[in-house]
């Protein structure tokens, strides 16, 4: 079995999650009922704003040395250990939340003097057929094994960090094939550089001066040295530690955002687009009516068209709708991207304080580190939320000018239709002139009959042609005016 020496190795399991308010007393039962069924299993739970960490952690060894001889699958059965623990704990907390989104991160810590996950095994027994362009044997590195042993096919990021003056190594593991819920790494490897744990040259600079009494002196005895070297290692592994799970926190964040707000900004968006879309093909064909056709016997629409015009109003409306609504989802990207910015320069600030940058190691390993690689992702939904934005802003002006072009026609049709309501108050006012001429006239032909053809006994004969004058005389200017107001209309017509 391939083994090596490592410094106080330890598998740690962290679970983030957005915690709802009031759930702080649940949680932590359900949390410490489920981890106390693994021996050994040590626990921390912290809050960060209105998010939970939970950290679990176990040695490689159940025996408490600082140096042991340890083997991958010895890692690999520990992670598969916490990994069970974290699944099930993960279930019990997306019921008791109500389907709170989990994100969860493994790391491997542990110090060595000789980087040995960077040492290859020379066993053959472990060589293993790489199939690029052709079969040959390749000795593989430590950690390029517990890769393979983990079922991970993608390639080992290499990153060197720095606390203080230690050194350390971070190997990012890659991806699980199947069942990954983020583009993100989660799996890595940390391991501290003994050599650098030298507290006595450490802590002799000026203006701190170290006795010799003290377990940090330069004349200790062996087991003060130890306890030097150890209490240095715990200091530097927290401290390191503390500033990777701050990065995990901001990824779980922004891993959070994406798949809430930030996916409802999208959803919101091509919905609008498409409402547009649909909306302006309405438009274009309400606008084909008035094309002039061929066909003269095909009746035209004309402005005067009750139903054409109350479509029109609707689609107005409707317009003016989508014109607003395009615009709250631009405010709402424009704060997405703010936001992103300010995660941006929080995440850059994190690398920065480690030192966090991509080791080159000559065996093929990736070329970014993990800071660079969650700025990618934080870019990429950034230049997503922008080419959104473009769009939008390109369907809005589209939309504005087909407003602009459907008011232009509703206001000639009411123009016209005012006109129309002039012409009509004309003829209603032509015509009432023409009822009171007639019934003037016919007073005044009722009076000449009863006194020039009625004052004696006539006849119903006489009753009769008399009465005949009179109507012609009374109706004979009415249908003059009648026919004038006719040949009128139809010449402005």
């Amino acid at each position: 079995m391939r083994t090596f020496p490592l410094y106080d190795p330890k598998v740690y399991s962290i679970l983030m999650f957005r915690l709802p308010k009031g759930r702080e007393a649940e949680v932590q039962r359900t949390v410490g009922s489920e981890l106390a069924t693994l021996e050994g299993n040590k626990l921390e739970i912290s809050y960060k704003g209105d998010w939970c960490i939970i950290e679990s952690n176990r040695g490689a060894q159940s025996t408490a040395k600082d140096v042991s001889e340890v083997s991958p699958e010895m890692l690999k059965y520990r992670y598969d250990e916490l990994m069970d623990l974290r699944r099930k704990l993960a279930e019990k907390l997306n019921v008791l939340t109500g389907g709170v989104r989990t994100y969860n991160y493994t790391l491997i810590t542990c110090g060595s003097r000789e980087r040995v996950w960077l040492k290859t095994f020379s066993d053959v027994s472990f060589l293993y057929k790489d199939k690029i362009e052709e079969e040959q044997e390749v000795l593989q590195t430590n950690v390029a094994y517990l890769n393979r042993i983990l079922n991970r096919r993608g390639e080992i990021i290499v990153n060197s960090l720095r606390h203080s003056k230690v050194g350390t190594t971070l190997y990012v593991l890659a991806p699980p094939p199947t069942g990954y819920e983020h583009g993100l790494p989660r799996d890595m490897v940390i391991e501290v550089n003994l050599s650098d744990l030298r507290t006595s040259g450490t802590y002799s600079e000026m203006p701190i001066a170290v006795s010799n009494s003290t377990p940090y002196g330069q004349d200790s005895p062996p087991e003060k040295r130890l306890y030097q070297m150890r209490q240095n290692y715990l200091i530097n592994i927290l401290a390191v530690k503390s500033r990777l799970m701050e990065l995990f926190l901001a990824q779980s964040q922004f891993l959070d955002m994406k798949e809430t707000e930030v996916k409802g900004i999208y959803l919101n968006g091509k919905a609008q687009n498409d409402q547009i879309f649909s909306l302006q093909n309405r438009i274009n064909e309400q606008m084909k009516l008035y094309v002039p056709k061929d066909d003269t016997n095909v009746k035209k629409k004309t402005f005067l068209e009750r139903e054409t015009y109350k479509t029109e109003k609707e689609l107005l409306t409707d317009a003016s709708i989508r014109f607003s609504n395009v615009s709250e989802v631009e405010h709402q990207i424009m704060r997405m991207s703010s936001r992103l910015n300010f995660m941006s320069g929080k995440v850059q600030d994190i690398a920065r304080s480690i030192l966090l940058e991509h080791e080159d190691t000559g065996f093929g390993s990736g070329s970014s580190s993990i800071g660079d690689l969650t700025l990618k992702e934080i870019d990429a939904e950034q230049l997503g939320l922008t080419s959104l934005l473009q769009e939008l802003s390109r369907s809005r002006d589209i939309l504005s000018s087909t407003i602009d072009v459907l008011r232009t026609f509703i206001d000639t049709r009411q123009r016209e239709t005012s006109e129309d309501m002039s012409r009509l108050m004309n003829v209603l006012f032509l015509i009432f002139a023409c009822i009171g001429i007639a019934d003037a006239l016919g007073n005044f032909v009722i009076l000449g009959v009863q006194f020039l053809f009625l004052q004696d006994d006539p006849t119903w004969a006489e009753v009769l042609s008399a009465t005949s004058l009179g109507l012609f005389i009374t109706l004979f200017p009415i249908l003059i005016a009648i026919i004038v107001l006719v040949l009128y209309f139809r010449k402005m017509r």
